[in-house]
């Protein structure tokens, strides 16, 4: 199913989690990951706004209130951690079938779409845009356990690393818009170029069942 976007009308989302895969048992376990901090750029309001886990319901609100979600592995991974905020079972599957249903636009599982394999955000933000994250997962869960220990500036940190990761995705994202391609590394063939249309759709992605997994 293809839907109808509307540019200047789009929320970006991202979040950071308290715990990695391993911690809580696997990539089968998402939901116990819990977040840290979620970031939503909004269009609407051209400003960012950033949840703590106190918040997260808030956030889930922001972002039940549309337009479109637009996000890199948003729907596999971070949808699947907010879950973990509703009771197991029937209550997180409803969960996950209401934010399936929004209109998303999940960057990461387009593209893959386009060249047959996943690829990193941070892969397609170098060339893209000649900028990259400015930080990784693995040191914002180090972050997070300097801040259980008493560090508090560290959840900040957190904070400004998730910010930065909504602004290259927004910007990504933006970028295809305008030019109808985006750029990426390959491994084997280098830097190559992929044709996008996401100026006139987005994903429906809600008669997808599996949880794919993260970076």
């Amino acid at each position: 199913m293809r839907v109808k976007t509307i540019m200047n009308e789009f929320l970006v989302f991202d979040l950071e989690t308290q715990r990695s895969a391993q911690e809580v048992g696997g990539w089968n376990n998402i939901a116990e990951m819990k977040m840290s901090v979620g970031v939503i750029w909004d269009s609407t309001q051209n400003s960012f706004f950033t949840y703590y886990e106190n918040d997260v319901i808030d956030l889930i609100r922001h972002l039940q209130s549309g337009p479109t979600v637009i996000g890199y592995n948003h729907i596999g991974f971070d949808y699947a951690v907010l879950a973990g905020y509703y009771d197991e079972g029937n209550d997180r599957d409803l969960f996950l079938k209401k934010m399936n249903h929004l209109d998303n636009l999940d960057l990461l599982s387009d593209l893959k779409d386009r060249i047959g394999k996943r690829i990193k955000l941070d892969t397609v933000a170098r060339p893209t845009l000649k900028i990259g994250k400015s930080a990784d997962g693995l040191m914002a869960l180090k972050w997070y356990k300097e801040y259980l220990q008493g560090d508090e500036e560290k959840l900040q940190k957190i904070a400004d690393y998730c910010k930065q990761d909504v602004a290259v995705t927004k910007d990504v994202y933006l970028y295809g818009i305008k030019n109808g391609e985006i750029i990426y590394e390959d491994r084997e063939l280098g830097i190559k170029k992929v044709p996008v249309d996401w100026a006139d759709a987005v994903v429906d992605n809600s008669v997808e069942d599996s949880v794919q997994l993260s970076f």
